[in-house]
């Protein structure tokens, strides 16, 4: 609260003088009694209405109730009874920034440092508001002035942001390392540290730094969730059952939690859309604004495909095909992108697959949303969710009058603002439609697109180029360390020591998890050299060398989801255990697709003993793969165009029901006769 001169002569309906009435009424907003200090400042203000303290002592209770509404007459009348007083014009200008009005907040704020040219607060509050509306060099102007008269943790950690935003990331850290000196007890520095430290690549340190966030406040937005997430993607399982029921604690005591690590933590989806749903309140609330005009039909319906992964990436080799199968007399296709430039052959592709490619990584928010606007975008699909470089606030702005979640990830967005999530009936079963904010849209066969022009090298390298010995029996996972659990560790582990000579094909990453792997290979009796690490390759490269495997073990409770596409499309069966979630059903979803549903297990004792068979079968092996080869090309799940025609059916009925005025509801897609 503000120190503040008193007019003694300003008089009351009371017996009491007005300033004893005063000192009573601070007395009890300082003590929290506010409701005995609004009486206080109303009995003075009915008896002076331009009270400059009670004026501004009212529209500061206000404020800190969050009614900026009510505050921001009162604050802009006591500005004009006491325009020389900088506390006055300060807090004015914070209520009217928090109402987002922020050319006047910074002309207010103006005037305070005018008056008082050492007002530190005025400039760090003038810096957070260029920094939100994006001028970031004047921001930190801002901000070095408010650390050259006052240093304190706050204008050094919003110094940081600013810094880290330009992808500054030296300048960044050492801000944030002087924010954790000046405030080594709030949480929210040493989380701030943590996210650069792990940008640059200082992981140890990212963890460290996370360790001290938990430690400060268990309940520290995203905090638990990134410490669980670094040590999973480092295959570090000193205290996994630990994390796991802090993690599932966390998320039923409301604590935000990162979506996608809980979803490959979770197996179950009501806690899934408890996590979702507590996300979006947290950074993504619905913001919708109303979309002029009534719908109608189109000659050609505007479909945007938003996503960060317009490049080398998973997302795009799924996509790819679909995007250049569309039907351009009945689709205008847009493609939102605001992900990086990766200069590769896929992103030209990409490129070339659209009518028009909009690269709005540069823009705000709210520049983006106006853009899908100003393209009269019909039907917006979101390909990313909540993965890596989400912008969730898009959607929140209701850009589009029909949003459609799709692809990239893999369960509910717990979002009132996102119509649809495309699936079918084996990711999402119709009894668990109530996990789920959206509504469901079932495609026949499999949800997943596939690009059936994706390449396939001949003659590969040997096995002994890959590191494999020629004469062992290869288990393959090439699934992210992170989607590794040790319960499944066990069951691969196990499946070795019963596969005489048999070795384990594993993606290469972190090199910490490369020894944590092999280190809890040893602990289980399996010579470490039996875990063989993959390097990162070029995308052909890495499907041309799965011919060298010969059975694909699949994750849990997260599937291999594109990994799996790339195996089967590469002729290497896959043996999955079928989830009780989204993202633990992909593979037996892709599976029935191709005509291989024996490959889908119910238990991870029947997937151990599946293994086992096919391992010890030769005959067996070789019946999977010469059955895979001939459903490759006659089975719906490599077919791009005909996936493509579900998908246009799907936008289609959409917006008829859109335009008929009805509301989304779950539908299926109908193959056509």
């Amino acid at each position: 609260m503000s120190q503040q001169s008193r007019n003694k002569g300003a008089s009351a309906p009371s017996s009491l003088h007005p300033s004893i009435i005063l000192d009573k009424a601070i007395a009890a907003h300082r003590a929290g009694n506010v409701s005995d200090a609004e009486r206080a400042y109303t009995a003075i203000l009915k008896g002076s209405r331009t009270h400059p303290v009670a004026l501004h002592m009212l529209g500061l209770l206000h404020a800190q109730r969050g009614n900026f509404a009510d505050a921001e007459p009162l604050l802009k009348k006591a500005v004009r009874v006491d325009p020389g007083n900088p506390d006055v014009l300060f807090n004015y200008a914070n209520v009217l920034r928090a109402l987002d009005k922020t050319d006047d907040a910074l002309g207010w704020l103006a005037k305070a440092i005018a008056l008082a040219p050492n007002f530190a607060g005025a400039h760090l509050n003038r810096g957070a508001i260029l920094m939100a509306r994006k001028e970031l060099h004047d921001a930190i102007v801002e901000f070095d002035r408010a650390i050259a008269m006052a240093p304190s943790s706050a204008a050094f950690a919003n110094r940081g942001s600013a810094f880290h935003q330009l992808g500054r990331l030296d300048e960044a850290h050492d801000s944030y390392q002087r924010a954790v000196e000046l405030g080594p007890s709030d949480p929210q520095n040493h989380f701030l540290l943590s996210e650069v430290l792990t940008q640059m690549g200082r992981h140890d340190e990212a963890i460290g730094a996370l360790e001290r966030t938990v430690a400060l406040d268990k309940a520290f937005p995203f905090a638990l969730s990134k410490l669980v997430g670094s040590r999973r993607h480092r295959a570090d399982w000193r205290s996994f059952e630990v994390e796991q029921a802090a993690l599932d604690e966390a998320v039923e005591s409301g604590v935000a939690v990162d979506p996608l690590t809980y979803f490959h933590a979770s197996s179950s989806p009501a806690h899934q859309l408890t996590c979702a749903k507590t996300f979006v309140a947290k950074v993504a609330s619905e913001r919708a604004a109303a979309i002029p005009g009534a719908p109608s039909p189109v000659s050609r319906l505007r479909v945007a495909y938003l996503s960060a992964d317009y490049r080398n990436h998973a997302t795009a080799h799924l996509m790819a095909g679909v995007f250049e199968e569309h039907d351009r007399e009945r689709f205008e296709l847009s493609a939102i992108s605001y992900g990086p430039d990766d200069r590769s052959d896929m992103r030209d592709r990409l490129k070339a697959a659209f009518e028009r490619f909009e690269d709005v990584s540069e823009l705000a928010d709210e520049d983006v949303v106006k853009l899908i606007r100003r393209l009269d975008i019909d039907v917006l699909v979101d390909l990313g969710g909540f993965t890596t470089g989400a912008r969730p606030n898009i959607l929140a702005c209701r850009a589009a009058p029909l949003q459609v979640s799709y692809l990239g990830f893999p369960g509910t967005m717990g979002a009132s603002y996102i119509d649809y999530v495309i699936a079918d009936r084996i990711v999402i079963p119709e009894a668990e439609q109530k996990y789920y904010a959206e509504k469901v849209i079932y495609l026949p066969g499999s949800y997943q697109a596939t690009d059936a022009r994706r390449p396939l090298l001949r003659n590969g390298p040997a096995r002994s180029e890959v590191g494999l010995p020629e004469d062992a029996f290869v288990y393959c996972a090439f699934n992210r360390a992170s989607k590794i659990t040790p319960v499944l560790f066990d069951v691969w582990m196990r499946l070795l020591t019963k596969t005489a000579g048999s070795v384990l094909w594993l993606l290469d990453g972190d090199p910490i998890a490369r020894e944590n792997l092999r280190r809890e290979a040893v602990a289980r009796g399996v010579a470490a050299e039996r875990i063989v690490f993959a390097p990162q390759v070029p995308a052909y490269e890495h499907l041309a060398r799965h011919q060298h495997a010969d059975l694909f073990l699949d994750t849990l409770p997260y599937n291999a989801h594109t990994t799996a596409s790339d195996a089967l499309w590469a002729g290497l069966p896959v043996l999955t255990c079928l989830g009780t979630a989204f993202a633990g059903r992909v593979a037996a979803s892709l599976l029935n697709a191709v005509g291989l549903p024996e490959l889908v297990t119910r238990s991870l004792d029947e997937y151990e003993a599946l293994a086992l068979r096919i391992a010890h079968d030769s005959e067996l092996r070789a019946a999977l793969k010469s059955k895979l080869a001939t459903h490759r090309t006659s089975w719906p799940l490599f077919d791009t165009v005909g996936m493509t025609r579900h998908i246009e059916r799907a936008f289609n009925e959409m917006w008829r029901r859109h335009c008929a005025g009805e509301a989304p509801a779950s539908f299926a897609v109908q193959i056509s006769s």
